[in-house]
């Protein structure tokens, strides 16, 4: 049914996108400290301008800097958080900077072959308030961290036990002090933790087992474990994300014998399986390394993709269904390795990126995108052509309109199952209605002037899809 045949429409944009009214910086940044390694797995906004931390080591000592970036990536302030002289300094994945809602930030760290986990806490103007710590019997490394409420901060890491590497749950409030600690994990593996959501009143953790199958922990607020479960037909994964209207999204890695490509699962609320797809089945190798969900259902995802021979950065979004809405290869020097570890929403609408690139020693990478992935301009963006099927017919009138209009079509077979979805220009969804008749008109509002594609599913199988134009 249908073309078998993907064809890619190649979208020019620029900097000021009119679809949206609304300027989006953007900006490709790589930093450096005296020449030598630097690496990032965090940004974030805050009052308009971009926090980073990033690890550096200066005349025999490891540092864990903070960076305030403006918004066209020049920086405005940096100042060292940690400095340590033994040992190298570790800040975990995705995550393990967070803005606290007390008005302070927080970075979680280990300093390399000790046993203690800590939080670093400091203000806007990168100035430490007070640092944490929570102690250990073995050696640790640090995760993630996410606030869930006014009061409560959490913390994941991992923390050996016996010859093992098990997971370590902390619970404290906004100022670090401990409430609850749990240790879990899978008997005999090494387990590596990437994600706490919350949802539902309940504690969720994202990891994997041994570099092999994702695995997912629920707990309760009191620190209970209630669930887990290993996904055997799964590879590397185990990150989250997850929204009340949409529910709990898991992706990682799928190994074959030609490489590596991303999955994608959305989960039901006992965890079992709703959907599951794969993406860039012909290509060598692509991973994804960290998504979020926004109130429209928009996935967006950051990684990185072999390209002739070289790994460059990726920007990949999904809607909430799993259909793709587009990819973006971000390179910073070309031949260079580049891969993103983060990605964060903006309040213009973007994202910004954190990661590493070789340029031509290892930097701290961070680039601030427009919601489509774009990081210069003129902008090129790969978004899928949906297949057209034969059955099925599609009209949207007038076109151009100026918001009020109309759709018009038909189904092979009436279903409870057919649907028309409409998208704005990032890929965001603005309608879904279910139409249970072969013929149907509908009238509609569109919201606002911009670009839209409207989409005819039948029994879930995509038909026809075009663009309307709002003027």
């Amino acid at each position: 049914m249908g073309s078998a045949v993907n064809k890619y429409i190649l979208i020019f944009m620029i900097l000021s996108i009119a679809t949206t009214s609304f300027t989006q910086n953007v900006f490709n940044k790589a930093f450096d400290q005296s020449n030598t390694a630097n690496l990032t797995s965090n940004a974030l906004e805050y009052s308009n301008q971009y926090y980073f931390t990033q690890s550096a080591y200066i005349t025999g000592a490891a540092l864990i800097q903070g960076v305030i970036l403006d918004t066209n990536g020049q920086m405005v302030l940096k100042k060292t958080l940690v400095s340590n002289t033994s040992f190298d300094l570790y800040y975990g994945y995705a995550g393990a900077l967070q803005y606290l809602s007390n008005n302070e930030f927080c970075q979680l760290y280990n300093i390399g072959l000790d046993s203690i986990l800590q939080l670093v806490f400091f203000d806007n103007s990168l100035n430490v308030i007070r640092n944490t710590e929570f102690v250990f019997n073995n050696y640790v490394n640090a995760g993630v961290l996410k606030q869930i409420n006014d009061s409560t901060l959490l913390a994941l890491g991992r923390v050996k036990v016996a010859n093992d590497y098990n997971l370590v749950l902390i619970n404290t409030d906004l100022q670090g002090n401990e409430r609850w600690t749990t240790i879990f994990g899978e008997t005999g593996k090494d387990d590596y933790g990437f994600a706490i959501e919350y949802l539902n009143d309940k504690i969720i953790v994202g990891g994997q087992t041994d570099f092999a199958h994702p695995q997912i922990f629920e707990f309760n607020n009191a620190g209970q474990l209630l669930f887990d479960t290993t996904y055997t037909q799964f590879d590397n994964g185990g990150h989250l994300s997850s929204h009340q209207n949409y529910g709990l999204y898991l992706s990682g890695i799928m190994l074959k014998s030609y490489g590596r490509h991303p999955y994608l699962v959305s989960l039901n609320n006992d965890f079992t399986i709703n959907w599951s797809k794969e993406y860039f089945s012909n290509d060598t190798s692509v991973a994804i390394t960290q998504m979020i969900i926004n109130q429209n259902g928009t996935l967006t995802m950051s990684g990185v993709k072999l390209v002739n021979n070289e790994f460059s950065g990726l920007f990949f979004q999904t809607n909430s269904q799993g259909d793709s809405l587009g990819s973006k290869i971000i390179d910073h020097l070309p031949g260079k390795l580049a891969a993103f570890n983060d990605i964060r929403p903006t309040s213009d609408g973007g994202y910004i990126m954190a990661g590493e690139t070789k340029a031509p020693t290892q930097d701290s990478w961070i680039v601030k995108v427009n919601a489509w992935g774009c990081d210069n301009i003129p902008c090129i963006v790969s978004v899928p052509e949906v297949p057209e099927d034969t059955q099925g017919s599609l009209i949207c009138y007038p076109n151009p309109s100026n918001g009020l209009g109309t759709i018009k079509g038909s189904f092979n077979n009436a279903s409870s199952t057919n649907q028309i979805k409409i998208y704005n220009s990032i890929g965001q969804l603005i309608l879904s209605k279910t139409i249970t008749k072969d013929q149907f008109q509908i009238t509609v509002q569109l919201p606002a002037k911009g670009i839209y594609f409207i989409a005819l599913y039948q029994s879930y199988t995509l038909l026809k899809y075009q663009k309307w134009v709002v003027q």
